[in-house]
């Protein structure tokens, strides 16, 4: 029996503004606890603090007071460009491109 291999692999595409644009509207609007940030990431709370600090990882939004939380394609595609090998200036270009297309998830309601 052979393993499952993924035969299209698009960790070429996968940083590039064509294909975040790409990505529905509803999966844009997935939020994650905290906890389930650092379970992808592989990271400690005080690393993912330290690395939002310095622009390596998308800001949680708030939820309301105290809840926060993280949008799930934005924490994705960090990993995914760490991974990849990208240094710390084109992940933090990816998170500000991240952080400004934010402001594009209207889904038509305030628009």
């Amino acid at each position: 029996m052979t393993p499952y291999t993924n035969l299209t692999d698009h960790a070429d595409q996968i940083n590039k503004p064509a294909y975040l644009n790409s990505i529905p509207s509803c999966a844009k609007l997935k939020l994650i606890k905290k906890h389930k940030v650092l379970d992808i990431a592989c990271i400690s709370k005080s690393t993912l603090h330290l690395k939002m600090n310095d622009g390596l990882f998308p800001p949680s939004i708030a939820l309301g007071d105290r809840a926060r939380a993280h949008i799930e394609h934005e924490v994705l595609a960090v990993v995914a460009a760490q991974i990849q090998g990208r240094n710390k200036d084109e992940i933090r270009s990816l998170v500000s491109k991240l952080v400004d297309l934010r402001q594009d998830l209207t889904l038509g309601v305030f628009a």
